[in-house]
């Protein structure tokens, strides 16, 4: 059932041994960075204890968990930045209904650190005494962030970040990109497969990049005289980026209580969908940057960004060295103030008005 997850052996067989155990664990958390892939060993996990074959892989029941449909398997995701109290009722209120076409239900958490206080203690007596057909899989992200209280009741699985040499293999077999892109994508998601793969199959977002690192690039060369000009084009790349309308589906309705709460979910949401497509500018950002402190000091075979190799080593000034330097940290310190309950775009308009200055 693991033999296709990529880049985690520790993982794989740790799951495989708990499946053939007579019976498995009735609560896990998979604890890894983003993209390492603890989603998918999630779905093929929970494909195995509702398969009348231990996780064959090919009946109907194994096909549908895969395929995210199985009606016994039940995905919760934060609405907005946390996992609220009520969507944890709901969980606790449906938890005595027996399988509807399997031998068990599986509740799949996907991020136990956004569950505030109140939502953990209202979950700690079902992770304690589930009934006998019922497992949790929580995954987390964030594993500090996750509280002790629902870490000690899981059995802890953990993941790395998949090797830059696992992707770029990975990516060359689902897609056949050119070994420039393979080796860029690789090395610019740290790890983040999902990411990486999503840089091969979404040109949208690799639309996204390309303008991040144009705009990156054009700060470098003083090409923007002006701060305000250019955090009102960041603005527009960044805050606007195309993220999804809040989903309305069943599984919320069964939770949210009235339009208000409706709304505040929504816009939770598109909160958080800006923050998380803030983060990956940043990143991107920085990323330029860092390529450049690499050109700049003669140690260019380190480079992320290779399929902008040229522009780079055309780019970089061995004079500037300290300019990069100093824009890496700039751009690392506004990443530090995501956490909080800030303006993204006066937060914005301030990294890039320093930017200028450093640049």
């Amino acid at each position: 059932m693991f033999d296709d997850l990529i880049g985690q052996p520790h993982a794989a067989r740790m799951l495989t041994a708990a499946l053939r155990r007579e019976r498995p664990r009735h609560a896990y958390l998979f604890a890894g960075p983003a993209g390492a892939g603890k989603k998918t060993a999630a779905l093929k996990f929970a494909a195995a204890v509702c398969c009348p074959e231990n996780g064959c892989g090919a009946c109907a029941s194994c096909k549908k968990a895969i395929r995210g449909v199985h009606p016994d398997i039940l995905t919760l995701e934060p609405a907005g930045s946390l996992i609220t109290i009520d969507q944890v009722r709901w969980i606790n209120s449906s938890l005595n209904l027996h399988p509807s076409e399997s031998r068990a239900r599986v509740f799949i958490i996907g991020d136990a650190g956004a569950l505030g206080a109140a939502a953990a203690n209202a979950l700690l007596k079902s992770l304690e005494e589930p009934p006998p057909f019922i497992f949790f899989l929580l995954l987390a992200s964030r594993p500090q962030a996750v509280l002790p209280t629902i870490a000690s009741r899981c059995q802890i699985v953990r993941f790395q970040q998949v090797p830059p040499a696992d992707i770029e293999s990975y990516l060359f077999d689902k897609f056949h990109v050119s070994a420039t892109k393979r080796e860029a994508f690789a090395r610019i998601s740290g790890g983040n497969l999902k990411l990486a793969e999503a840089l091969c199959a979404n040109a949208e977002l690799a639309g996204r990049r390309e303008s991040y690192m144009s705009i990156a690039a054009r700060l470098g060369r003083g090409g923007c005289e002006k701060a305000a000009a250019m955090a009102a084009e960041a603005e527009s790349a960044i805050l606007e980026a195309g993220a999804p309308p809040a989903k309305h589906d069943e599984a919320t309705d069964s939770f949210e209580v009235g339009q208000k709460r409706s709304q505040q979910d929504a816009h939770r949401r598109a909160g958080a969908a800006q923050k998380q497509e803030l983060a990956l500018a940043l990143s991107l950002l920085a990323s330029w940057y860092r390529d450049m402190t690499a050109v700049a000091a003669g140690a260019k075979d380190s480079i992320l960004n290779k399929d902008y190799e040229l522009e780079l080593e055309d780019q970089a000034l061995p004079s500037r060295l300290d300019n990069y330097l100093r824009a890496v940290g700039v751009i690392e310190n506004t990443r530090k103030k995501l956490g909080y309950n800030i303006d993204l775009g006066l937060a914005l308009q301030a990294m890039f008005h320093e930017l200028t200055e450093v640049l």
